[in-house]
């Protein structure tokens, strides 16, 4: 988890989770790595106007890879390279954003720009 503070004296931050930075204020944002490079977040950290503790992405191991492609129903074999396995969990999980927005969208359900594979597992679960 990341705790984002921001040293703007005047102007709250929006992040795309919903929640907002207070000027001055510190929030902890369990999803930071999501969405940190984005340009508008990207710009403000490297401007100084947001500063970030912590938030660093984890890399995951062989095995939590291979059991997160295994969820999306891809099999993948155990003398795969790390850095395979992290492009093919990839392209499955953008495929699987693809399939649950095209479903949510046939039940008219509106779908934001970076919205997480989870958030939108659990947006389609509400709407079955």
């Amino acid at each position: 988890m990341a705790k984002v503070t921001n040293t703007h004296s005047k102007t709250p931050i929006g992040l795309p989770d919903g929640s907002v930075v207070p000027p001055g204020g510190t929030v902890d944002v369990p999803q930071w790595v999501d969405y940190s490079n984005r340009q508008n977040l990207a710009f403000y950290v490297e401007a100084g106007v947001l500063v970030v503790e912590g938030g660093e992405p984890v890399e995951l191991s062989k095995e939590e890879l291979i059991a997160k492609l295994k969820a999306l129903g891809i099999e993948a074999g155990k003398n795969s390279s790390l850095k395979t396995l992290q492009e093919r969990l990839a392209e499955a999980e953008e495929k699987a954003k693809a399939d649950i927005i095209a479903k949510l969208t046939e039940k008219g359900v509106a779908v934001g720009e970076g919205v997480t594979l989870e958030e939108l597992q659990a947006e389609l679960a509400k709407h079955q």
